[in-house]
């Protein structure tokens, strides 16, 4: 994971452009012309999140119906950490604070929750 830490700490201070979130990944397109691909995957010991840092034209087009999330509300924030394990990704965002990316397994498939998945309340 120390080498997924370092491919990440080259996107902090980026600014977020916009977001998409399905049921199985979470994207964010990030001024630079990149984007950060966060993907539920089946791991050897449990489900884990898999990053990708790849350029903007990797970010997907739409997400799942089922788990439609307004992330404007994130949109013109700066990314300003980013600490990550095998199951969670904590992205630290400024003004906006920060969410945690989490994987879980729900019959027998990972799948992505995001804390928070909406604006706090001010």
């Amino acid at each position: 994971m120390n080498d997924c830490q370092d491919k990440l700490s080259g996107i902090i201070g980026a600014k977020i452009i916009r977001a998409s979130s399905s049921l199985h990944q979470f994207a964010i397109e990030l001024s630079g012309d990149q984007c950060l691909i966060l993907d539920a995957a089946a791991g050897k010991s449990g489900p884990a999140i898999e990053p990708l840092v790849a350029d903007a034209g990797k970010f997907p087009s739409s997400g799942d119906a089922v788990c439609a999330v307004d992330w404007s509300w994130i949109s013109g924030g700066e990314l300003t950490a980013i600490k990550a394990s095998s199951d969670q990704v904590k992205l630290t965002l400024t003004p906006q604070g920060p969410i945690t990316v989490s994987v879980a397994v729900w019959q027998g498939k990972p799948f992505l929750s995001f804390m928070p998945y909406k604006a706090p309340a001010k």
